[in-house]
């Protein structure tokens, strides 16, 4: 079992390798909800986010649920429902939100207790209820992910019936929770059984310390390639909704990249944690940037005008959020330094 050391410098690879997919959701969010023209490089970028976004995140889950159960610490409860109920809070904002800035529809109580049930998945959050199942999941589940993907066999058994729930899809009359768990031909959702396979990878990779083999590496890249290829003859992308297997396994070359990446430069450089702050909040990022991006497009529309653009109005985005909750933290520890040491 890897030490205390080891263990937190793989945590700061684990935010490094979130803060990649939380600053490149923030940016395609900009571009759908606020670029116009939207040109074919910002298109590729919209699309390549898209691709990786969602597998990325379940990667991220596996990896960090492996590291959380490989410690001896004591789990309360609330420790374990504390997960979850963040990322309900968040799927609530944030639905709530596009109903009032994006869909304009407004509240009724009948559309609130759709969104309560999660029975309705408002726009920009349906991933945020997929992963709240996910976390569900793992409460009873968690310590069993690690032994199921450090053994060969399983892990390629419960793989491969991923990847087959990527083939076969259902009609959804508005059943609950269906859409979250199962891919449906008739709502916009991000069904965890086909995408499963990421988190058991992300468990997979999270002991190990060195990058993935050359089988792996090979296999990685012939499934983005086998994706890039398909969508060239066909002259479009595979299925997103519902999702097909070739999407599933499209991002694998570059989730595996962003892995080795984030490894490496933690290795050879002490990162400042301003640098990891989207990754180690990540719901708050999402939320709050997807709360600015709801009020500028409700206010002004689709006003930016190109990827250069885009890309600024990303970078003060996140560096709003990111003073904002060093403030936040700030004026709490400045409370507690403040205040009163009761005498014995």
């Amino acid at each position: 079992m890897p030490d205390k050391s080891e263990r937190l410098s793989r945590r700061v690879d684990l935010d490094l390798f979130k803060t990649f997919l939380v600053v490149g959701m923030v940016l395609a969010h900009t571009i759908q909800l606020l670029q116009e023209p939207i040109d074919i490089f910002a298109k590729c970028i919209s699309n390549y986010v898209n691709l990786v976004s969602f597998s990325g995140f379940l990667f991220a889950f596996g990896w960090g649920t492996t590291l959380s159960f490989g410690t001896n610490k004591v789990r309360t409860a609330w420790d374990r429902l504390r997960g979850p109920a963040k990322i309900l809070l968040a799927f609530y904002l944030t639905a709530i939100a596009h109903l009032v800035l994006i869909d304009g529809a407004g509240w009724s109580a009948t559309r609130i207790l759709d969104v309560a049930t999660l029975m309705y998945l408002p726009g920009h959050g349906e991933f945020l209820a997929s992963l709240f199942a996910m976390s569900i999941v793992m409460i009873w589940l968690g310590k069993e992910l690690s032994l199921v993907s450090g053994n060969p066999t399983c892990l390629i058994m419960v793989s491969g019936i991923s990847v087959l729930c990527g083939c076969f899809h259902i009609e959804s009359e508005d059943l609950p929770w269906v859409p979250i768990l199962i891919g449906t031909k008739n709502a916009v959702s991000f069904p965890l059984a086909p995408y499963a396979i990421w988190v058991f990878l992300g468990s997979y990779y999270a002991p190990r310390k060195g990058p993935p083999s050359h089988l792996e590496f090979f296999l990685a890249a012939l499934a983005t390639y086998t994706f890039v290829a398909v969508a060239m003859t066909d002259d479009h992308l595979a299925s997103r909704f519902p999702p097909s297997t070739l999407w599933v396994a499209g991002p694998a070359l570059f989730l595996l990249l962003y892995r080795a990446v984030s490894m490496e430069i933690v290795k050879r450089i002490k990162l400042s944690p301003i640098i990891t702050l989207p990754g180690h909040h990540i719901l708050v990022f999402l939320v709050a940037s997807n709360f600015i991006l709801f009020a500028l497009h409700n206010i002004f529309g689709r006003f930016v005008q190109n990827i250069i653009e885009s890309a600024a109005l990303t970078a003060i985005i996140i560096a709003i959020i990111s003073k904002l909750i060093e403030l936040f933290y700030g004026s709490i520890n400045s409370s507690r330094d403040a205040a009163p040491i009761s005498s014995v």
